[in-house]
């Protein structure tokens, strides 16, 4: 367990500056992940996105934490960004490492979410929350789905480096689009809707996790890799929630499930 470390005289002498955490959505949720990246043409909007957001801090080659955020925070990463998340002193030097937790917790507060939108996840014990539309030709379906997963994302930042009284900067962005991916651990999985939209079982146009419990995944050529478990298309999509932080748009993050 790694703990936040007491500055020491050694780090004083060395100075320190500042490092902060932002978060975002991009385009793909703020706006909508257009049908031209989709395998089978459909596409997707979000009017909510909320992850809560604990954990956070910058760690140094020793694997200790050299600064944190501290509190559990709740995002809506649909509305325009990016999104301080939060600021920390940091001792001078390269970085290589930035973690963060979304997990459900009891003691979440408003990031920039509303209080309504902070009790939903607390009164659910939901760590994600998505609320929004696929689109698939002529057929669309409205979904509002709630997650409780628990994920510790561990990044790599490319040349994160805190200078004597300078500010560097994080962000942990959250990926809209892996709701919507067709394998758990292939590279190249594509982004498909069609079998979402065909899951609404009762065709009342509202997509429920339950219509997607009712859902096998094998026929689909969804690929689950090591998941053997995952048999369903909620399992799959539940899955799909430990995946969607990365940092700095693109960069890696090794995910625990917690």
């Amino acid at each position: 367990m790694r703990y936040a470390p007491v500055f020491l005289v050694l780090a004083a002498c060395a100075g320190e500056g500042e490092w902060s955490l932002n978060t975002w959505g991009e385009d793909y949720i703020e706006e909508e992940i257009p049908s031209e990246e989709f395998a089978d043409s459909c596409s997707a909007t979000f009017d909510e996105f909320l992850v809560g957001m604990t954990g956070l801090g910058l760690i140094d080659g020793n694997g200790e934490f050299a600064a944190t955020i501290d509190g559990a925070l709740v995002f809506d990463v649909s509305q325009k960004g990016p999104h301080l998340v939060g600021t920390s002193p940091a001792p001078v030097g390269l970085y290589p490492t930035v973690e963060g937790r979304i997990a459900p917790s009891s003691d979440l507060a408003a990031g920039n979410a509303s209080a309504e939108q902070v009790a939903r996840l607390v009164d659910n014990g939901w760590s994600v929350a998505a609320r929004g539309a696929i689109t698939c030709g002529s057929d669309t379906v409205t979904f509002d789905w709630g997650f409780a997963t628990d994920t510790t994302y561990t990044c790599d930042p490319e040349g994160l480096e805190v200078a004597r009284g300078g500010a560097a900067s994080s962000e942990l962005t959250i990926h809209g689009d892996h709701f919507f991916y067709d394998g758990l651990e292939d590279p190249d999985a594509g982004v498909r809707g069609q079998a979402l939209v065909d899951a609404d079982a009762n065709a009342d146009g509202v997509l429920t996790l339950e219509e997607l419990e009712g859902v096998d995944i094998a026929p689909l050529g969804y690929t689950v890799g090591q998941f053997g478990e995952v048999r369903d298309l909620r399992q799959f999509v539940t899955h799909l929630t430990s995946t969607l932080g990365h940092i700095d748009g693109e960069g890696h993050c090794a995910v625990t499930r917690n």
